[in-house]
């Protein structure tokens, strides 16, 4: 949870100094080159993660667009994307994967994702 928080407040930070160094310099506006999905490449079964989806400028600046780019989940049967970039997993019988699909200003980006189920450790301790 805490790597979850810390990107989310690096990717901000990185956001502001960009758009800051943007405004007082009174340059052409950068191009973009590419977006890209930062997030884990593994995650449990039954939980939310955080997944951004940030845009590259030929600059090197890293803007978060997370809330303007269309994110979707294939399959879903395994996961669903909901609002600003949270992917709730599903309880799973086996480890599975999932792809993340996200397009930004024309541009287009996937992540796959693996799924792991967690075993109950209170449930076997308690059979034996």
């Amino acid at each position: 949870m805490k790597k979850i928080i810390l990107l989310s407040t690096i990717l901000a930070v990185l956001a502001i100094a960009g758009f800051c160094v943007f405004a007082s310099s009174g340059q052409v506006k950068p191009k973009l080159t590419s977006i890209n999905i930062i997030g884990p490449n593994a995650v449990p079964e039954n939980t939310q993660n955080v997944f951004h989806v940030a845009a590259i400028y030929d600059n090197g600046s890293i803007v978060e667009v997370t809330p303007d780019a269309s994110i979707t989940v294939n399959p879903d049967k395994h996961a669903v994307i909901n609002l600003g970039g949270i992917i709730e997993t599903f309880k799973q019988n086996q480890q599975q994967q999932f792809t993340i699909y996200a397009k930004y200003q024309g541009l287009a980006a996937e992540k796959l994702v693996i799924v792991y189920p967690l075993c109950d450790k209170h449930l076997s301790g308690a059979e034996k």
